[in-house]
């Protein structure tokens, strides 16, 4: 077993080695084959997961500048956009949360609201899940926390894992999750990443609230599609006891201080997200500002040694990722890319755009990571759709709505995170997600494509 999991691990390696030489012996400038053959390595090591996905992408900009592809102020202008600050103040507020115990709150509150059978555990997760939803960008950490919770419901049940039952409930939490995200600009890091792209590379500037107008519907609306596909399992009837529940809430005791606090500062981010129109305050510099309170004197919801505790790793993934982006930008191979394609696209209605679009984006899905993905290709997309007199954020939306599709775990981290607690059968995820492909593309045709229209985000 070690050997064959060494020799897979050097069959990785040398696959990748040999992929990021495949650009040297094409017909395309000196430039360009540096780049693809740097981005093609930080993809490789992604994809095989060779080292860890943070480190690759802080040595993304080093490598560009080493390697005379792009300047310093190009390699490292991730950093002067909202992406990041965005992000780490996310988690901050995030830290609040799960410190303040109000995340346990909430989960008990609501499956007490919705009863104790299977319905009133799976709208009492979805009610749940949908609280923290603009709340927290990054969906593992809220994964994190949410599916012990429900573990402990099965065990409580004596629902076996791997049954049909506790496919059924992992399934819950995870679209509950990951299909609202798309709703909310700082719901999670690619929405965040998206929002950062067009900004900063394509001057399309995305405040909080016109992205909720955009996407609220066509993301919510989306969920309570996906929320019903796990009845094909024919999950068993269930009758959570209101006593358990009780209990389990009366061991939280009366609200603490630090939950009101925690309350009130999240009332407050919501509201000036709200009208972030009016005060012209951008959203990383309010997400950060709340989550910076979280230290002050006289709140102290976090200590120093919370801070230490944030996944910076993600932060970092992201300026990667976005980095990707500029210097493919900056160095013109984003516009060749759009010449290339346009004339093929040209012929297209703005329903064969949108389609084709969020069809590719489910195909790409199953080489590369939404995050990576976004990075590489948001730009020329978005490019596209504006060279054919469309919106650029149209080219966004429908890639992040591709993106919430996915076959099998490793495509999507969170659904690997959600798969690995054992819980979850293989056989049970790809027969529920083969529906869920179907019904995305059913949704796509009825649902998003004419909202968009109505609102008038695909006039010319």
């Amino acid at each position: 077993m070690k050997w064959n999991n060494l020799s897979l691990h050097k069959i990785k390696w040398i696959c990748s080695f040999i992929v990021v030489l495949l650009p040297f012996f094409c017909s395309i400038s000196n430039i360009f084959q540096k780049y693809l053959a740097v981005t093609l390595w930080a993809i490789m090591m992604w994809m095989f997961e060779l080292l860890p996905e943070e480190i690759v992408a802080i040595m993304l900009p080093g490598l560009y500048i080493l390697f005379d592809i792009t300047n310093y102020a190009t390699a490292f202008s991730a950093w002067t956009t909202s992406t990041p600050w965005i992000t780490l103040g996310g988690l901050m507020i995030g830290g609040m949360i799960v410190k303040s115990g109000l995340v346990l709150r909430i989960a008990y509150k609501s499956l007490l609201l919705t009863k104790g059978s299977l319905k009133g555990i799976v709208w009492g997760i979805v009610l749940t899940c949908t609280i923290f939803t603009p709340l927290i960008p990054s969906i593992m950490a809220k994964v994190a926390l949410l599916v012990p919770v429900v573990i402990g419901i099965c065990k409580v049940l004596k629902v076996k894992a791997k049954s049909a039952t506790a496919s059924a409930l992992m399934l819950v939490v995870f679209f509950a999750l990951w299909s609202p995200k798309m709703a909310f600009m700082t719901a999670s890091t690619d929405s965040i990443l998206t929002a950062g792209i067009l900004e900063q590379y394509l001057g399309v500037k995305i405040t909080w609230l016109a992205w909720a107008k955009d996407m609220f519907i066509p993301g919510i609306l989306w969920m309570l599609v996906s929320i019903p596909l796990i009845y094909i399992l024919r999950p068993q009837h269930l009758n959570l006891n209101k006593e358990y529940l009780e209990l389990e809430y009366r061991k939280l005791g009366k609200i603490t201080i630090d939950e009101k606090k925690t309350v009130t500062l999240i009332a407050a981010l919501l509201i000036l997200l709200i009208f972030s129109s009016w005060h012209k305050l951008p959203e990383g510099v309010l997400m950060l500002g709340i989550g910076c309170l979280g230290f002050f004197p006289g709140i102290g919801l976090l200590k120093s040694d919370d801070f230490s505790k944030i996944q910076f790793k993600v932060v970092f993934f992201l300026a990667g990722a976005v980095t990707i982006g500029a210097v493919a930008s900056s160095i013109g191979i984003t516009e060749s890319v759009i010449n290339f394609v346009q004339p093929y696209f040209e012929q297209m209605n703005s329903y064969e755009l949108v389609m084709s679009i969020y069809i590719f984006s489910i195909l790409a899905n199953f080489l590369l990571n939404p995050l990576a993905l976004i990075a590489t290709l948001m730009i020329p997309i978005a490019n596209l759709c504006s060279n054919l007199g469309y919106s650029a954020t149209i080219g966004g939306y429908s890639m992040i709505m591709g993106f919430n599709q996915a076959l099998f775990p490793y495509e999507i981290a969170p659904l690997m995170l959600v798969y690995g607690f054992g819980y979850l059968k293989l056989t049970h995820l790809i027969k529920v997600m083969v529906f869920r492909i179907v019904a995305g593309i059913i949704f796509m045709t009825v649902v998003t494509y004419p909202y968009w229209l109505y609102i008038g985000l695909l006039d010319k």
